[in-house]
């Protein structure tokens, strides 16, 4: 939890002193895509999930090439297949709200990214299909709060669409060893996204990225 506070409390003095220094114009918009997902540790050799997700960001000019985004997104994570294919034989689902903080190096028209997120799990669910014991949560239970790290590459389709690819993985275990895995399992994502640009300010600065 300390931790958590001190990455909060580092990116919001960021924020601020890019405020102060900068005075700049800001960006805001939503954002919708599709992410391919895997656990680690896994109990069989189940393929990795597919879901939608969808939220807000807001983007802040730091500099000439740099910009700060913070998003707010809901999220699915975990393992199996989605409910539109043949059921895996362990099949994990895991529900986020995710806070990503990310800092953004702009050149033309394309952008790289990286940061941390903190993500909070608002709901779960787990099936071991074909085992005594189906469901291993109440004895084995998932961490609420994740600590994942981002990077990711993009660019702009025009001036209010931009395309994104992200990666992100857990920098902290989601759950312990269970029986028959030794390991300890953490979240892997990769999503493409397209995300639409609500808030239009100096947008002639913007665009000399």
């Amino acid at each position: 939890m300390k931790r958590n506070l001190t990455i909060i409390a580092i990116f919001n003095c960021v924020w601020l002193y890019a405020q102060h220094s900068y005075k700049s114009p800001y960006r805001a918009g939503f954002k919708l895509g599709y992410s391919f997902h895997t656990l680690t540790a896994d109990l069989t050799e189940s393929r990795p999930s597919g879901d939608f997700l969808g939220g807000f960001w807001f983007q802040l000019k730091m500099g000439t090439k740099w910009t700060t985004q913070t998003e707010l997104l809901l999220l699915d994570k975990g393992i199996g297949d989605a409910q539109f294919r043949k059921q895996s034989p362990h099949q994990v689902n895991l529900h986020y709200f995710e806070f990503p903080v990310l800092f953004q190096y702009h050149r033309k028209n394309i952008y790289f990214e990286f940061g941390p997120a903190l993500g909070y799990m608002i709901n779960y669910a787990e099936h071991l299909y074909g085992n005594l014991s189906p469901d291993l949560v109440n004895k084995y239970p998932f961490i609420r709060k994740e600590l994942s790290f981002n990077i990711g590459i993009g660019g702009n389709l025009n001036e209010k669409w931009t395309l994104g690819l992200r990666l992100s993985n857990s920098l902290l275990p989601i759950r312990g060893a269970i029986p028959l895995v030794s390991k300890e399992s953490y979240n892997r994502l990769l999503a493409l996204s397209i995300t639409h640009r609500l808030v239009k300010k100096k947008t002639n600065n913007l665009q000399e990225y």
